[in-house]
């Protein structure tokens, strides 16, 4: 048994050696690979995606006659939405083009009336005071036309905003409008998803903004679509960190102060968008930048500048 163990103890200690040596190896491999990796990426999962929504409002008020589209569909640029009662509006345009007609046929009349006095005036018959009365008559006229003339257009322009189409091609969002409907002036009805630009609004730790620069390629994964990569470049930098803008933001000047880490939305536009995988707003996604060498790029003491302001 002694003699057993004499020869069991150097290869235990072999094993043992062995065992070490590939633990440190694996822990120096891991270590090089994060240090190389976090070198050349970094990434982050707060990171939302993002469009331009329009807000959608009549811009008079009225009975809602017809919708010609529903919730969650995609419209063209141009396509109409929905349609107010035209008919109050045609009568009030109706009414605004005859007193526009009285408005002319006076200043025309106001016209002839001066160019008569004026006449009598220059042979004597009537006191130049008259004359004066004439050339009035005349100024107020215009002034009376020129009214009408903006009030008419203005009643024109009514009449054609009875007619609401849509200013971008995107998508309805939160549209529950329906005939019948009375509509106020100025009264956001519904959302108008912008389909032209998506890009990724992504929360990156102040700590890794130093490497960061517009124009850097990044990889996207959204949650929706785990499976497909999406394409994208830095746009920019914001100039504060999130909680900057808040409608409250955190007062550090305070006794019970504790310094947290803060994150600074940076502007990734999606360059290949797919219909085949739609994009949400508001939705999960995880990018990951890839850092250019700041030796060639000549924007980067730009860049910096302005995140240290």
């Amino acid at each position: 048994m002694t003699t057993f163990l004499k020869f069991d103890t150097p290869h235990r200690l072999v094993r043992t050696l062995i065992l070490v040596v590939v633990m440190l190896g694996l822990l120096f491999g891991g270590g090089y690979w994060y240090w190389h990796y976090s070198s050349r990426f970094v990434s982050t999962d707060n990171a939302y995606v993002n469009a331009h929504v329009v807000q959608m409002a009549a811009q008079v008020s009225g009975q809602v006659e017809r919708v010609y589209v529903s919730d969650s569909q995609t419209v063209a640029q141009g396509e109409q939405l929905f349609e107010i009662d035209p008919e109050p509006f045609r009568l009030v345009l109706d009414k605004t083009e005859a007193q526009w007609r009285q408005r002319k046929a006076e200043l025309q009349n106001a016209l002839r009336n001066e160019h008569r006095v004026r006449a009598l005036v220059q042979e004597h018959f009537l006191s130049s005071h008259t004359g004066d009365d004439a050339t009035t008559a005349v100024a107020t006229a215009e002034a009376a036309l020129s009214a009408a003339t903006a009030t008419l257009q203005q009643a024109k322009l009514d009449l054609a905003h009875t007619h609401i189409t849509t200013p971008v091609a995107g998508t309805t969002a939160n549209l529950s409008l329906r005939a019948g409907a009375v509509v106020q002036a100025n009264a956001p009805l519904f959302a108008i998803i912008g389909t032209d630009q998506y890009w990724i609004d992504a929360n990156f730790k102040e700590t890794e903004l130093r490497n960061i620069h517009r124009g850097d390629a990044a990889d996207i994964h959204v949650d929706t679509y785990p499976d497909h990569v999406f394409h994208g470049t830095v746009e920019s930098l914001s100039g504060g960190s999130g909680t900057a803008f808040s409608l409250l933001p955190p007062q550090n000047a305070t006794g019970n102060w504790v310094k947290i880490t803060q994150r600074v939305p940076v502007k990734i536009v999606v360059l290949d968008p797919n219909v085949d995988f739609p994009l949400r707003i508001g939705t999960s996604a995880e990018v990951t930048v890839k850092l250019a060498s700041s030796m060639k790029r000549p924007h980067v003491a730009n860049d910096v500048a302005m995140l240290r302001r």
